[in-house]
C-alpha cells in the first residue's frame, strides 16, 4: 500500500475533511495511507512523524516557515532520501525541498516558472506591486484549461501545477481528486481523475445559503430580501459591517464565522461575510468593501491587509498602501480571530502562543487594526469560538456602529484621569503630558464638535482646582457635589455576579473599606460637564498595603474599582472611554497576557465601549499594553520640547574661573584651582586632579565637563495635547536629530568637525544653522556661514547641506501637525479610521517618528535586532567591557553582566539591547531566506578573543508579552551556550549552569537565564514598596525583587518559579548593566530603572557579599557612551532638577509640572534605597532650592499643595533612614514646613 504523509502547518483544524478523502478513497477501492502531522509535530520532533517520513512514498508539506523546522524536515527528508515531495505556502528553505521528477522549486517558486508565465504576471498587476501574489495565485488556477497543452518536457512542472490547483480547492472533492492524481502521475497507478472543480478565489456567503456569491451587489441583493435571520429583524438602514474570512475555513465547513455573523445579526447588525484566500485580501477591500457604505471592517483571519499570510514574511513592505486603503473606507478595522494553533485549554492557561502572536497583534496592528479579540480555538480539531467571545465580539462591534451613527449632541464621553499613590499630588497628571490643559482643550473643542458640554471652567488654573479637590486622601469619607454615589443595589445589578464573588472573597461584602459612602453605597470621584465626564480612577490596591496586590495570586481589584468601569458603561451609559495619558492601571489588571476571555478582569472593565488612549509617541510597548489588553485605540501624542541645559550658579562660576586662570600665562595649577572653589571637592568629586595630572590637561577635563552639561537636552516643560511647539522651541529637537547619522550620511555636528570648523565652535554654529536656514529659512551662502565659525581658508567645503535644510524643516512641519492631536481624537469619535504608525523616538526617527495623532504599534519581532542595533549593541558591550577591566582590582573579564531588556527601548532602537547580550555572550543573528532571524550562532572563542560573558536578563513584563519570540531565541542561545564543548574557565555560561547543578537545581533549571515577573503581572514591586514607604531596611526591597521576578522564561518555561535560579545566578553577577533610551526617561525621571538595574543592583550585591558596580548607556543621540549610575544621577541633577531652566519650565504648567518636580524627590529617595548613588549635597541643594526656599516653597504649594508637601516628606523620609546626613536646624525647619503643609490640606485652599 502506498503512503502519502501529509505535513498540514498550522492546520489542526480539518480532520473532518481528511476523514471524508479517505472515505472517498476507499470508497471508489483507492488502497492509500495518508498520514497526517501539523507544525506542532515537527516542533516536538515527534518520533511518528520521523517514521512517516521514512515511509513516505509522497511527501506534503505546507504552512512551514520555521527555520530550525525547515533545517530540521531537510535532514529528515535527506535522511530518509524521500523520492517525492510537494511544499506549498512555505518559506523558501522548504519550498527548495520540492521534488516531483525533474522539477525543482528554487526562489520560493516563481522564479522557476517558465518565461512566458513570468510574463503574463507581471501584465497582471498592472503596475500594483501589492498585487503580485494575487495574480500569482489567480495565474497558476488559470494555467488550469492550458495543462493538456503543455510539452511532454514540462510534465513534471505540469504534475506540481495541477497538484498546486488541486489543493487551493480544498473541498473534499478536489483534495480526493489531488490525491488520486499524485498515484496515477508520480507513482504510477492505473487511476482516473476527475477534473479539478474551481472554488472563486473570492466571494460572499452566508451561513442561512450554500450559495457562494461572486460580488457583493449579488450578495446583498439576496441578502435584503430576506426578512428575517435566525431570530433577528434586520432594518433597511441598519449597519452593515464586512467581514473577511479564510476561504479555505468556509469550505470546510468551520463554524466559527457563522457563529460571529448570528452574534452580530443578533444585535441588529447587517453583515457581509467575503471570503479570500488570505492573498488577495486587500483587492477584496479595494474593490468590494470599498464600494459599500460600510461602517465597520472585521477581519477574522489576522496577518497584514496586502499578501495576508505570505505578506507575513515582509511585514510592512505594502504599509502605506493599506494604510491609505483603509483610510479611505474610513471605518474601524477590528481583528476577531480564533486562535488556530492552540487548543481551548491551552488558551485558557497559557494565552496566546508566539507565532499566534504576531499573527494576531503584531502584523494587523501596522495596518492599523483597533481591539484584537480571540475569538475561539481548537477544540476536537475544529475551530470553535466560544459563547463569551462572540458576545465580547457583538458588544464591541456595536459600541463603535453607536459612535458613528450617533449625533455628537448625544454621545457621552467619559475623560478618565489617575490619582495613585493618593495624596501625592498625582490626581491629574501622566507623564509628559499636562493632564489639566490637555482636559481643558478637549472640552473645549467636544464642546466646537458640537457635543453638549456644560460648565467648563473659563481657565486651566480653575479646572485644575477642581481636579485637585477629587484628592480625598486627607478627607476619606467626604462626599461632595462632585461625588457620585453607587448604591449597593446597583452595585449588585451592575456587576455580574461570578465577578462580585471572586471579588467578595479576596475583600469582602461590598462597599468595603476602600471608598465606602456609609454601608450601603461606594464612592465614585467625577466632575461632570454635562454628556462629558471627567472620572479619577480609583487605586489599584490598598494605598500602604502593595503587598496585598503583589503577592496575591488571585488578586482582584476591589469594589470601587469595578464599580467605577462597570458604572461608567453600564449606568452613566459612555458611548466612549478616554484615558488621558500614560497611564492608567484597568489594563494591567490579573489576567492572561494576550487573548483575554471573560474571566480577565480587563475584559470585564474595558471590553464593552470603544476604549481610545493619549499616548505619548516614544512608547509603543506600554501602548501595546493598552491596545492588547484593554481594546484600546491608541491616540499619540508629541513629548515635551527640549532644551539644552546650559549654565548655571556654580556652573556659571566654574566657567568663569577656568576662563580667567586660561588669560593668566601658566600661573596655575590643577590642584590650586580645585582648593579655590570649595563647592568642587563636595559637588565634583569626579572632577577633582588625576595623580600627576598637568595644569592644561584639568583645565580641558573640566571644560568638557562643563561643555557635556551646556549642552546637555532636558525637557522644556511638558505636552500640552494638540498644542504644536513654538519654532524656537522645537529647535533643540531638530539639532539632536539631525546629529544622528542616518541615509548613509554623518550627523550634523560630525560633518561640521569634518569640514574645519573648531571643536568649541560646533555647538554654536549647530544651533544657528537650524536657526537661521530651518527654522528662518534664510538663504544659507555655505562658504560665507562657516568662516563665521572659525572654518580655515584652506578646508574646501566637504558636504551638501541641503540635506540637512531639508531634514529639518520635514522635522519642523511634522512637529507643527500636532493640532492633529486633537482631530485624530475627535476622529475617532466618530467611529473613523486613526492612521497607525510605528511608535518612535523623535530623536533617533526623526521624521519617520512624526506627526503625532497616530495609532502607534510595536515592531516586527523576527527581526531584532536590525543590523544598526547589533552594531550599536556591539559598541555598547565593548565599552562596558573596557570600563570594567579599568575599575577591576585584578585586570579581569565580569563572569556575569545582570542586562536589563525593556520592551520600551527595544522598540525604540529596534534591539540594541538585545544587541549587547548577544556581544557580551559572544553571539550573531542568523537569518532565514525571508530575512527573518531564527536563530542566535555562538561565535567561536577563537574569534572572539576572550572569555564568553554569562549574562542574567531581566527583561520586563511587556517585553515578556511583547517579544515572546525574542524570549524564546536567547533562551535558546543560553541553553547551546551552557551545552558548548569549551572550557569553562572560557565559557562562564557553561561554568555557571554546571554550578548551578552542582548545587541540585536541574539542567533546566540551571540554564535559566531570563527572568521577570509570574504570567498575568507587571511590575518588579520595588518602587511600590519605596514610594509607599513599606521597606523597613535594604533586605526588604533586595527579598522584593526576588520573590517578584523569580520567574523564568523562554523555550517551554512559561513562567516556571525559579527564585532560586535568579538568586543562585544573582551571586555571579559582576556588572549590572542597562541602556537610557531617550530624552524623556532618563534616571531621574521616572521609577522603573530603579525598580529594576537599581534592585538588582542591591540583590546581586547582598548575593554576593559585596558592591558591585551599575552601569548605563546612552544610546539616543549620534554617540554611544557608557557611565556608572553615580555619573548620571550627578549629571542628571545638575542639568534637570536643580536647574533653573527645567524647573521653571515645569512651573509655568502649574499644577501638573509642580506635580512632575515632587516626583523627583520620591525618585531619588529610590535610588538612595537600592544604589546609595545620592550624595549628600543633592538632597542639601533640593532642599534649599525647593522647601528652605520659602518663595519657591510657597509657589508649589499654590500650584499643587500635596505635591510640594510630598517633597518635604521624602526629605525627612531620607533623613529618617540615615540616607541623607542633614543638620539638626535643617530637620527642624523642615518638620515646621511639614506641619504647616499638613495644616493647610486639613481644607485645602487655593489663591
Amino acid at each position: 500500500m502506498r503512503t502519502l504523509t501529509f505535513i498540514l502547518g498550522m492546520e489542526r483544524f480539518n480532520a473532518h475533511i481528511w476523514e471524508e478523502v479517505e472515505q472517498n478513497l476507499h470508497q471508489s477501492g483507492v488502497e492509500v495511507r495518508l498520514l497526517r502531522f501539523h507544525d506542532g509535530h515537527v516542533e516536538r520532533r515527534d518520533p511518528a512523524l520521523v517514521d512517516a517520513i521514512t515511509q513516505a512514498d509522497v511527501l506534503f508539506i505546507t504552512l512551514i516557515n520555521m527555520r530550525d523546522q525547515a533545517q530540521w524536515l531537510k535532514e529528515q527528508i535527506d535522511r530518509a532520501g524521500t523520492p517525492m515531495v510537494f511544499a506549498f505556502e512555505s518559506m523558501p528553505e522548504v519550498m527548495a525541498l520540492t521534488r516531483v521528477g525533474e522539477y525543482r522549486v528554487q526562489n520560493g517558486g516563481r522564479a522557476s516558472m517558465p518565461k512566458p508565465m513570468q510574463a503574463v504576471l507581471r501584465l497582471m498587476t498592472r503596475g500594483r506591486e501589492e498585487d503580485t501574489l494575487y495574480a500569482y495565485t489567480k495565474l497558476t488556477k488559470l494555467t488550469a484549461k492550458l495543462l493538456p497543452l503543455m510539452p511532454p518536457k514540462l510534465k513534471d512542472f505540469r504534475t506540481w501545477l495541477s497538484v498546486n490547483i488541486y489543493w487551493n480547492q480544498p473541498d473534499p472533492y478536489n483534495l480526493t481528486q489531488m490525491v488520486r492524481l499524485i498515484l496515477r502521475d508520480c507513482l504510477g497507478e492505473r487511476l482516473d481523475v476527475a477534473p479539478v472543480r474551481i472554488i472563486p478565489m473570492m466571494g460572499c456567503f452566508h451561513p442561512a445559503t450554500d450559495e457562494l456569491f461572486p460580488n457583493p451587489d449579488a450578495y446583498l441583493k439576496w441578502y435584503r430580501k430576506q426578512k428575517r435571520r435566525r431570530g433577528a429583524a434586520i432594518p433597511a438602514d441598519a449597519p452593515l459591517v464586512a467581514i473577511l474570512a479564510f476561504r479555505k475555513h468556509i469550505v470546510q465547513r468551520q463554524q466559527y464565522v457563522a457563529d460571529l455573523i448570528e452574534a452580530l445579526e443578533a444585535q441588529g447588525m447587517a453583515v457581509l461575510p467575503i471570503v479570500v484566500s488570505g492573498i488577495e485580501t486587500h483587492v477584496a477591500v479595494r474593490e468590494w468593501v470599498a464600494r459599500q457604505k460600510v461602517d465597520l471592517i472585521i477581519n477574522t483571519m489576522g496577518f497584514p491587509i496586502i499578501g495576508g499570510p505570505a505578506g507575513s514574511t515582509k511585514p510592512g513592505q505594502h504599509r502605506e498602501t493599506a494604510i491609505n486603503l483603509l483610510a479611505g473606507i474610513n471605518v474601524p478595522y477590528m481583528i476577531m480571530q480564533p486562535l488556530q494553533m492552540q487548543e481551548i485549554e491551552h488558551w485558557h492557561t497559557h494565552g496566546v502562543a508566539p507565532m499566534q502572536a504576531v499573527i494576531m497583534y503584531d502584523l494587523p496592528e501596522m495596518d492599523g487594526s483597533t481591539a484584537s479579540l480571540a475569538l475561539g480555538a481548537i477544540r476536537e480539531q475544529r475551530i470553535v469560538a466560544t459563547p463569551d467571545r462572540l458576545a465580547r465580539a457583538a458588544r464591541l462591534a456595536t459600541g463603535w456602529v453607536r459612535l458613528r451613527r450617533k449625533a455628537n449632541a448625544e454621545k457621552r464621553v467619559a475623560l478618565v484621569i489617575y490619582n495613585f499613590p493618593p495624596g501625592l499630588g498625582k490626581l491629574g497628571t501622566a507623564a509628559l503630558l499636562d493632564v489639566p490643559a490637555t482636559l481643558h482643550a478637549i472640552l473645549q473643542r467636544l464642546a466646537a464638535e458640537g457635543y453638549r458640554v456644560e460648565g467648563v471652567p473659563a481657565t486651566v488654573e480653575e479646572l485644575a482646582q477642581q481636579i485637585a479637590a477629587l484628592d480625598v486622601a486627607d478627607e476619606p469619607q467626604t462626599v461632595t457635589s462632585t461625588r457620585t454615589v453607587v448604591p449597593l443595589a446597583e452595585y449588585h445589578a451592575i456587576v455580574p455576579a461570578p465577578h462580585a464573588g471572586r471579588i467578595d472573597r479576596k475583600w469582602g461584602a461590598p462597599p468595603g473599606e476602600i471608598a465606602p459612602h456609609g454601608r450601603d453605597a461606594i464612592r465614585l470621584d467625577t466632575l461632570s460637564f454635562g454628556n462629558v465626564i471627567i472620572a479619577v480612577q480609583p487605586p489599584m490596591g490598598v494605598p500602604g498595603d502593595p503587598m496585598r496586590l503583589l503577592f496575591d495570586r488571585d488578586f482582584t481589584p476591589h469594589h470601587q474599582y469595578v464599580a467605577f468601569y462597570r458604572w461608567l458603561t453600564q449606568r452613566w451609559r459612555a458611548d466612549a472611554i478616554v484615558h488621558i495619558g500614560m497611564h492608567g492601571t484597568a489594563e494591567w489588571m490579573p489576567g492572561l497576557q494576550l487573548g483575554l476571555t471573560e474571566n480577565c478582569w480587563p475584559d470585564l472593565l474595558l471590553g464593552d465601549v470603544p476604549h481610545l488612549y493619549l499616548y505619548p509617541l516614544n512608547n509603543p510597548a506600554e501602548a501595546a499594553i493598552a491596545r492588547r489588553r484593554g481594546y484600546a485605540t491608541i491616540i499619540s501624542h508629541l513629548t515635551p520640547p527640549y532644551a539644552r541645559a546650559g549654565l548655571y550658579r556654580q556652573l556659571a562660576i566654574l566657567r568663569a574661573e577656568i576662563e580667567q586662570y586660561e588669560a593668566r600665562s601658566n600661573d596655575y595649577d590643577a590642584h590650586t584651582l580645585y582648593e579655590r572653589l570649595p563647592f568642587l571637592s563636595s559637588q565634583f568629586p569626579d572632577l577633582a586632579p588625576l595623580p600627576g595630572e598637568a595644569a592644561d590637561a584639568f583645565l580641558q577635563r573640566v571644560r568638557r565637563y562643563l561643555d557635556d552639561v551646556e549642552q546637555r537636552l532636558i525637557l522644556d516643560g511638558l505636552h500640552i495635547f494638540g498644542k504644536a511647539p513654538a519654532p524656537d522651541r522645537a529647535a533643540a529637537l531638530i539639532e539632536a536629530a539631525l546629529d544622528v547619522s542616518r541615509e548613509g550620511r554623518l550627523g550634523l555636528a560630525s560633518v561640521l568637525r569634518g569640514v574645519g570648523v573648531p571643536e568649541t565652535q560646533i555647538a554654536q554654529a549647530r544651533a544657528d544653522f537650524v536657526r537661521r536656514f530651518i527654522i528662518e529659512r534664510q538663504t544659507l551662502h555655505l562658504d560665507e556661514w562657516l568662516h563665521t565659525f572659525g572654518r580655515p581658508d584652506d578646508v574646501g567645503v566637504l558636504f551638501d547641506p541641503q540635506f540637512y535644510i531639508d531634514y529639518g524643516r520635514a522635522m519642523l512641519d511634522g512637529l507643527s501637525q500636532a493640532p492633529g492631536e486633537l482631530d485624530a481624537l475627535i476622529h475617532a469619535l466618530d467611529g473613523g479610521y486613526v492612521r497607525p504608525a510605528p511608535g518612535a523616538d523623535p530623536v533617533r526617527a526623526g521624521v519617520a517618528a512624526l506627526p503625532s495623532g497616530r495609532n502607534i504599534h510595536s515592531i516586527d519581532p523576527w527581526r531584532l535586532p536590525s543590523d544598526a542595533a547589533l552594531a550599536r549593541g556591539q559598541q555598547m558591550a565593548e565599552r562596558l567591557l573596557e570600563q570594567h577591566l579599568q575599575h577591576s582590582p585584578n585586570g579581569a573579564y565580569p563572569q556575569t553582566v545582570a542586562l536589563t531588556l525593556w520592551a520600551l527601548d527595544t522598540i525604540k532602537t529596534e534591539g540594541e539591547s538585545i544587541g549587547a547580550a548577544l556581544a557580551l555572550v559572544g553571539a550573531r543573528p542568523e537569518r532565514d531566506g525571508q530575512g527573518k532571524i531564527w536563530r542566535y550562532d555562538l561565535i567561536p572563542l577563537e574569534e572572539l578573543g576572550r572569555p564568553r560573558i554569562d549574562v542574567l536578563l531581566d527583561v520586563s513584563a511587556i517585553f515578556r508579552d511583547t517579544f515572546q519570540i525574542s524570549l524564546d531565541l536567547l533562551d535558546d542561545l543560553f541553553r547551546h551556550a551552557a551545552e558548548a564543548d569549551e572550557p569553562p574557565e572560557r565559557n562562564f555560561v557553561r561554568a555557571h549552569a554546571l554550578e548551578q547543578q552542582a548545587r541540585g537545581l536541574s539542567w533546566e533549571q540551571a540554564t535559566a537565564r531570563i527572568f521577570t515577573q509570574a504570567p498575568g503581572r507587571y511590575g518588579t514591586g520595588v518602587d511600590e514598596l519605596v514610594e509607599e514607604g513599606q521597606w523597613q531596611n535594604t533586605h526588604d526591597l533586595a527579598d522584593m525583587y526576588i520573590r517578584r521576578n523569580g520567574y523564568a522564561y523562554g523555550g517551554g518555561r512559561g513562567g516556571q518559579e525559579a527564585a532560586e535560579a535568579l538568586r543562585g545566578l544573582l551571586g555571579t553577577v559582576d556588572h549590572v548593566f542597562q541602556a537610557i533610551d531617550s530624552v524623556e526617561y532618563g534616571l531621574t525621571d521616572m521609577q522603573h530603572y530603579y525598580g529594576h538595574s537599581g534592585a538588582i543592583r542591591l540583590a546581586a550585591g547582598r548575593e554576593r557579599g559585596g558592591d558591585v558596580p551599575l552601569s548605563y548607556a546612552e544610546t539616543y543621540t549620534g554617540t554611544v557612551r557608557v557611565g556608572s549610575a553615580d555619573q548620571f544621577i550627578r549629571l542628571e541633577v545638575r542639568t534637570k532638577l536643580l536647574n533653573p531652566r527645567w524647573y521653571e519650565a515645569m512651573l509655568q504648567h502649574g499644577y501638573a509640572g509642580a506635580a512632575e518636580i515632587g516626583n523627583r524627590f520620591t525618585y531619588l529617595l529610590g535610588w538612595s534605597a537600592t544604589t546609595g548613588a545620592v550624595e549628600k549635597w543633592v538632597y542639601d541643594q533640593m532642599a534649599e532650592t525647593f522647601v528652605l526656599d520659602e518663595s519657591m516653597r510657597e509657589r508649589l504649594a499654590q500650584a499643587n499643595p500635596r505635591a510640594a508637601r510630598n517633597a518635604v516628606a521624602r526629605l525627612l523620609e531620607s533623613y529618617g533612614r540615615g540616607l541623607w546626613q542633614a543638620d539638626d536646624e535643617t530637620v527642624e525647619r523642615l518638620q515646621t514646613i511639614y506641619a504647616d503643609l499638613e495644616d493647610r490640606l486639613e481644607g485645602v485652599t487655593f489663591p
